[in-house]
């Protein structure tokens, strides 16, 4: 009787992973053909970014870029 109780709760232990493979599967097999039909990517961008972006104002520079010539590092280290 003690056997077959065990090959019982095995089979449905068996069962329920299997069950839930299953599912996984299916799952990923929905978001799959839901990437692929989406003609655009999905990325958004977050409320706090659009909150922050929109807050600092855009500055341009109109500086000549030759004038502002960063040292190399040997130059850095050598104090030249």
């Amino acid at each position: 009787m003690a056997k077959s109780k065990q090959q019982q709760q095995k089979q449905k232990k068996k069962d329920r992973e299997r069950r839930v493979a299953q599912k996984k599967l299916a799952a990923t097999v929905k978001k799959r053909e839901a990437d692929k039909t989406s003609d655009e990517p999905k990325k958004t961008v977050p409320e706090r970014t659009k909150l922050m972006t929109g807050a600092v104002p855009k500055t341009s520079f109109a500086g000549n870029s030759n004038s502002v010539k960063k040292s190399s590092f040997t130059q850095r280290r050598s104090g030249g």
